[in-house]
């Protein structure tokens, strides 16, 4: 089994007497960042990359599937466009609660357990899919009759032979 090497984010403070060519060469950053660090005095490691901590020990593929079906039932069961995709919104929970499962045990209190954790990561998960889906398929013309009436106006769609219908 392929082992997934972590990514997590770090600040690293910045003393102010070092040169911004060091700054390049030491953490292989840009001119531009190396600059803004060193007059912030410090930066943050894989800003722009998704974190990635994995617990496989306390991860538990049914129980997350359980999860990710409720929050869809709950939140996005009238949603039409989610109701076409939704098998890719559950896999993307599902995938994303994997992705995250050791940053929500170390995030874990009496209060935000576990599982409240993994709600909202989830969650997340499914509207940044949804949105990206919308927004990557808002000019399909093969889609334009069937889903997009949906979108350009909330929960109503035209009907000829009933007028506005609300979903």
């Amino acid at each position: 089994m392929e082992s997934t090497q972590e990514i997590r984010r770090e600040k690293v403070f910045v003393p102010s007497d070092v040169n911004i060519k060091d700054l390049m060469k030491k953490y292989g950053i840009s001119e531009t960042r190396a600059r803004n660090s060193k007059k912030k005095g410090f930066f943050v490691k894989n800003y722009m990359t998704p974190q990635v901590i994995i617990d496989r020990e306390n991860f538990d593929p049914k129980v997350c599937y359980s999860l990710a079906k409720q929050i869809y039932w709950k939140r996005f069961r009238k949603n039409p466009i989610a109701q076409s995709i939704k098998e890719d919104m559950i896999q993307q929970g599902v995938e994303y609660m994997f992705k995250q499962s050791g940053k929500a045990k170390e995030g874990a209190t009496e209060k935000y357990n576990e599982h409240y954790q993994y709600y909202w990561i989830c969650y997340n998960a499914m509207v940044a899919y949804l949105n990206t889906w919308v927004r990557q398929t808002k000019y399909d013309v093969e889609l334009q009759d069937d889903i997009h009436p949906y979108m350009t106006h909330g929960n109503r769609y035209w009907s000829p032979e009933f007028g506005w219908m609300y979903c």
